[in-house]
Order: structure tokens, then C-alpha cells, then sequence
């Protein structure tokens, strides 16, 4: 089974991977970064991010690929956050908030049908339905992040994704990926 913090990373990588792509669409998409949120002290103690990384593999094509450590396990008492805000990449500060979603994390891994399958088929993660995820060691090998929910007419700005693991409301590991659409 996989753990939290695995999870809570491959949660977060496939918000953003929604948010970022955009294949065949009016727009193109860029990602900026790609990094750990160095807000949480104690993000070490849930999750060793490792060689996890995302890579551009072609015109609004990313794929998430490496290895990740999950250190303790995760139900859900945990929660999963992805916040999207718009971002002023110039001065490094979040506008509004234009998407909130905040679940449980076995509640958010149950229900989605987009991604977690086919991540789970690109990597050693458990199927879906185990809850809770155990810590454990996790790979991915270049998951093509899913680009069809972005909207045709999606305004094209600087934005500034957060995936986060919450515990008992406390965020306590997460991503942050900036990306533009132009």
C-alpha cells in the first residue's frame, strides 16, 4: 500500500497536472516550477519527495516521473488540498483564489476516475480502494499528466498551484508548481 505523503505528492502532481495541460487547446501551457513548499517544518517527518520531478515532453505534454518516500501512513484523518490562485509572477505573490478542493484523502483518491488509475498503472501504487495508503518507498515512470480539463476559453495568466497533506487541518507537506498559460 502506499503511504500518506505518497500519495499526498502523487495527489498534488495530478491537481496540478490537471490545472497545467493543455494539449490541443487554444493556449499554451508553461511550467515555471516545480518544488517542494518549504512552509512546512516538519514536511520530512511525512514525505521525502526524493527525484520526484515533472518534465515537459512536448507542446502542453508533462510527465511526472521519480521516486518518492511516504513515512507514515495515511487515512483519512489526512486531508488533501489543491488551491489555485492567481499569481503575480513578477513580485512572487498569489492573487486569488480561483479553485479550492479539500477532501479526505482515501474520500479523494476513491472518487477520482481521471487520474489515479493511469497513474497508478505508470507507477507501484496501490489500487484504488485501500485505505489506509501505507508508508512505503514509490515509484513513477513518466506518467503523461492528464491535459482535458482545462476549458477552451481558460484565461491565459500566471498561476501558482499548492497541493498540500493536511493532519487534523495543519498543513504539513505539499507542492507548489507556478505555470502560464499563454
Amino acid at each position: 500500500m502506499v503511504s500518506l505523503a505518497a500519495l499526498s505528492a502523487l495527489g498534488l502532481l495530478l491537481l496540478v497536472a490537471r490545472v497545467w495541460c493543455a494539449e490541443d487547446k487554444s493556449y499554451s501551457v508553461e511550467l515555471n516550477s516545480f518544488e517542494r513548499n518549504s512552509m512546512f517544518e516538519n514536511d520530512a517527518k511525512w514525505v521525502d519527495w526524493g527525484s520526484l520531478r515533472v518534465k515537459k515532453v512536448g507542446r502542453n505534454k508533462f510527465a511526472l516521473t521519480g521516486e518518492f518516500e511516504m513515512k507514515l501512513n495515511l487515512g483519512d484523518e489526512q486531508k488533501l488540498s489543491l488551491q489555485v490562485f492567481t499569481y503575480d509572477a513578477a513580485n512572487k505573490k498569489k492573487g486569488p483564489m480561483v479553485m479550492n478542493v479539500n477532501k479526505p484523502f482515501c474520500q479523494f483518491i476513491s472518487e477520482d476516475e481521471d487520474t489515479y488509475p493511469h497513474l497508478q498503472a505508470a507507477s507501484n501504487l496501490p489500487e484504488k480502494g485501500e485505505c489506509p495508503f501505507p508508508k512505503g518507498e514509490y515509484s513513477i515512470d513518466n506518467y503523461e499528466l492528464e491535459t482535458t480539463f482545462l476549458p477552451d476559453d481558460a484565461p491565459k495568466a500566471d498561476y501558482l498551484i499548492e497541493l498540500n497533506i493536511l493532519d487534523k487541518e495543519i498543513p504539513v507537506a505539499g507542492l507548489i508548481s507556478a505555470v502560464t498559460l499563454t
